[in-house]
């Protein structure tokens, strides 16, 4: 609490929360929050059929510090309390945790806990998002679960998950490569190159490998995390492609409490990415993304006959997610089309989804209103996965956007 009160009293007004040790040493506070109202659909009767439910949730609750020890050197610790995708009341865990070593823009060494950089929504940030959130298929990564979700991404759809268990949830702990600048007068670049503990099977020892690229025309996007939006300020094209893979990895499958056997599979998922901000003006601009995705699990194993690999089959396959909207004076109106087609021969996993709506930026990024209205359907009733005999669901969400 001391050190809190010192961080923010030693900070002017709207300039951020930061403690100067030295010439070369500084400490940086910062916060996110996002609390949202959401009308969604349910089997909350348990008769087989959606019924509307209305809740309130945090979805991200964050404090975060940065420390700048001299000229290569920084430190980032991050902690969330929120209620997950899909689940009930708070938690509070560190999900980032990690040390910089700056070498030079092209090489920078970064050791800990932190995001891989399986796609560009992996690497977008959630306080700089133009919708109410990511695309319910960017959720297909590893360790995001190799799944989709709905309700605006509050929501798992079951039908589509591999049940993984990753020791760390949504980040990974390793070491990534990466580096950063212009190649040309309007040519810029970055690359990401990772090895990571991700999803092991349980009995071996594989690693995670991941690597992306990305080239921009006219401005750069600089740093390790990208923005969904950059409301005007930026003319840019990003073209990215990445690849993650790790052999190996499982769930241990249950029977009354004891281990019966073991499924495994070797994961490999790769995207192919695009991203444009055009502004026409003062206050007025085009934001467009799009991305296709392809999830595999090879040599599929299992120890016990009675463990049913389509859990794998529901999971992978391929999709595509397209988003745009317009910027006009702090109004932001948007849309998002996402589909999944799984390699299930049923059709589980299945899906279709749109989204619509608006945000106001109160003060651009840093506090901003988004609403906005969902239909998510699927080829196989939700009753295969989720208890419900419905093929289609909607959803209306609202909510308050603070980040500094």
């Amino acid at each position: 609490i001391a050190l809190l009160a010192a961080l923010v009293a030693a900070s002017p007004a709207l300039a951020g929360a930061k403690l100067k040790i030295n010439d070369k040493t500084m400490i940086d506070l910062g916060f996110r929050l996002q609390a949202l109202y959401i009308q969604d659909d349910a089997d909350i009767n348990l008769d087989g059929s959606l019924a509307s439910i209305d809740t309130f949730k945090i979805r991200r609750a964050r404090l975060r510090v940065k420390a700048v020890i001299g000229d290569h050197v920084e430190m980032f610790i991050q902690t969330e309390a929120g209620s997950g995708a899909g689940g009930s009341g708070l938690d509070m865990r560190i999900i980032d945790a990690f040390i910089n070593l700056k070498v030079n823009p092209w090489a920078q060494i970064i050791a800990g806990l932190n995001m891989a950089p399986a796609s560009r929504q992996n690497l977008t940030s959630s306080g700089a998002l133009m919708a109410i959130d990511r695309p319910g298929i960017a959720y297909k990564s590893l360790t995001w679960g190799a799944r989709a979700l709905r309700s605006f991404s509050n929501r798992t759809y079951a039908g589509s998950t591999g049940n993984f268990s990753p020791p760390v949830a949504v980040r990974d702990t390793g070491v990534t490569l990466f580096g950063s600048g212009g190649v040309g007068d309007n040519l810029h670049l970055k690359y990401y190159l990772g090895v990571y503990d991700g999803d092991p099977r349980l009995g071996q020892d594989t690693f995670r490998t991941t690597a992306r690229v990305q080239v921009n025309l006219w401005d750069a996007e600089a740093g390790y995390f990208n923005s969904s939006t950059y409301l005007a300020k930026k003319r840019t094209l990003g073209i990215g492609a990445s690849y993650d893979s790790q052999s190996d990895v499982g769930r241990v499958a249950f029977d009354d409490g004891d281990v019966s056997g073991i499924l495994g599979a070797d994961y490999t998922y790769y995207t192919v990415d695009a991203f444009l901000e055009m502004p026409f003006g003062e206050g007025l601009a085009l934001t467009a993304e799009a991305a296709y995705q392809a999830l595999d699990f090879d040599s599929i194993t299992t120890s016990n006959p009675g463990v049913d690999p389509t859990v794998y089959q529901r999971s992978a396959g391929d999709g595509f997610y397209v988003q745009a909207g317009i910027y006009v004076n702090k109004w932001q109106p948007w849309v998002e089309y996402e589909t999944w087609s799984s390699d299930d021969p049923s059709g589980l996993g299945n899906l279709d989804g749109y989204r619509v709506g608006i945000t106001y930026y109160l003060e651009g990024q840093n506090a901003n209103i988004k609403a906005g209205y969902e239909n998510f359907s699927t080829d196989v009733p939700f009753g295969i996965a989720d208890g419900a005999d419905e093929d289609s669901a909607s959803a209306v969400v609202v909510g308050l956007y603070v980040t500094y």
